[in-house]
């Protein structure tokens, strides 16, 4: 539902020259998500298709500063978690007690800070324009939190 959401939504604020050809990506892009919750080497086309649709929305628009990033960023690393979470659902083996509630609130944390670090990249390129110490400052600082959340992602729900 986030891939569809996502492909609905790229294609509802773009502009009518761009509809056709985003909704279409993201369709492919969520169909993709849904054949990776069987299939897991589907999903690297499921959210190649998704960001493509989003590239091709910056191409056909050409948008100065573009907002949405943060949002697609969200998306997208929210899809790849549910997808993997629907997959050690489908297993044999048994969820581990507690999990119910653990999980869900792992995903939600990691899209919160996808979503932050892609605002701090964005604060960052909007502020590029202007030179200075504050502005390096500002960029270490970004380049640190995308560490920290990379290296948050990686490490393992409960772990």
């Amino acid at each position: 539902m986030v891939a569809l959401g996502t492909a609905l939504w790229l294609g509802i604020d773009g502009s009518d020259d761009a509809a056709g050809l985003v909704i279409g990506l993201g369709l492919v892009g969520a169909a993709l998500t849904a054949a990776a919750v069987v299939v897991p080497v589907f999903l690297g086309p499921a959210l190649a298709a998704i960001a493509g649709a989003y590239v091709a929305l910056l191409l056909i628009d050409d948008p100065p500063l573009d907002t949405r990033a943060a949002g697609v960023a969200t998306a997208l690393v929210v899809v790849g978690e549910l997808v993997g979470w629907a997959r050690e659902l489908a297993g044999a083996t048994r969820d581990e007690p507690g999990n119910a509630w653990r999980r869900p609130a792992w995903i939600a944390g990691v899209g919160m800070g996808a979503i932050g670090l892609a605002w701090g990249v964005l604060a960052v390129a909007d502020f590029a324009r202007v030179q200075g110490l504050a502005i390096e400052a500002v960029g270490a600082v970004a380049a640190l939190a995308a560490l920290l959340v990379v290296r948050r992602g990686m490490a393992p729900p409960g772990g």
